[in-house]
């Protein structure tokens, strides 16, 4: 095989050497050869690229079964495979994750802080009568306490007589306090003045403007300062505790209306709502503000000036806190 591809090579160079000598004779019919020349020179140009084609390793000509080198079979085993089948993506994106069911870490409900709204010189809604927000919610949150007794729940009162405390200091005793539960007493007035109305409050935006005047002005001594406006946004929009406040919220709300309708048969419904009141804001566990009355109305204020309708209304709210505690699975006495 080696004896044919020289045997080529030299008729190649043969003919390329004619070729040239052609050009460089001095003949006098050199004109007339002139033709014949470039004719000769195509042909040899076609002839060398032919030649180059046949004689390269795979083309026409071959070259034996020589054994393949060291490197060549190195290359070979470290080259990878190509893959049958492409890697496909999911046809649809994959699920949500699923709010952790309660049943994979046992929780306990212990420690229960009542908040009765303002109190000192922080009087609250006052009624034609005399009759005060401050000294309303602070009996309710007596009752409640009472009531509570020795069962399982351990209550801690952001205050227990008539004393001004800052919405910054009741989020701070809740929270250094490691409660598992805020609860905030408040009663509301309303225009126009008929309207009878029961609605909770749990923390997140709102639109609605009665509601942003009212948590404008239960938010008047927050204590927040620009600085903090970034930290405000988070916990109003993606607060991890909204689920659980709003099942708390619907809780004590339902009991709420359930026990007070059946005496105060004009009692309005306005449901559970979101607001960005400033104790919902700021404390670290479940947490809701509930408006039990108006002082606003006149009937309503008749209501709450006997102390069976605050005790019913103390009743409730325990109830709702129990109806709520249900869906967890460990029940720890008070103190262990």
């Amino acid at each position: 095989m080696e004896n044919v591809e020289k045997t080529k090579l030299r008729l190649l160079r043969e003919a390329v050497q004619n070729n040239i000598e052609g050009v460089r004779s001095p003949r006098p019919k050199a004109r007339a050869r002139r033709k014949g020349v470039l004719t000769l020179w195509l042909w040899g140009g076609l002839l060398v690229a032919t030649l180059g084609y046949l004689l390269a390793p795979g083309h026409g000509v071959s070259k034996g079964s020589a054994p393949a080198t060291a490197d060549a079979k190195v290359e070979s085993v470290a080259s990878p495979a190509p893959l049958d089948d492409p890697i496909l993506e999911p046809e649809a994106p994959l699920p949500t994750p699923r709010p952790l069911n309660r049943a994979v870490v046992p929780l306990a409900i212990r420690r229960i802080v009542i908040d009765a709204g303002h109190g000192g010189h922080h009087t609250g809604a006052i009624a034609d009568s005399g009759l005060s927000e401050k000294e309303v919610t602070l009996d309710i949150a007596l009752r409640l306490r009472r009531l509570i007794g020795n069962g399982a729940f351990e209550v801690i009162m952001t205050r227990q007589d008539d004393r001004t405390v800052s919405l910054a200091k009741r989020v701070e005793f809740a929270n250094s306090s490691r409660a598992d539960l805020f609860v905030s007493i408040h009663v509301n007035w309303l225009e126009p003045r008929n309207i009878r109305a029961l609605e909770t409050f749990y923390v997140g935006p709102t639109d609605d403007p009665a509601v942003m005047k009212l948590a404008s002005l239960e938010n008047h001594d927050s204590g927040y300062s620009l600085a903090d406006y970034r930290r405000i946004l988070e916990k109003v929009y993606i607060d991890e505790r909204r689920d659980e406040s709003r099942e708390l919220a619907r809780s004590i709300h339902t009991e709420l209306y359930r026990e007070l309708r059946q005496v105060n048969t004009k009692l309005e419904n306005r449901g559970v709502k979101t607001a960005p009141f400033a104790v919902l804001i700021g404390t670290q566990m479940p947490a809701i503000l509930a408006e039990v009355s108006c002082l606003s109305n006149h009937d309503e204020v008749e209501l709450l000036s006997d102390g069976n309708y605050r005790e019913k209304i103390a009743l409730a709210i325990l109830r709702g806190i129990h109806r709520y505690s249900n869906n967890f699975n460990i029940y720890v006495k008070k103190g262990t």
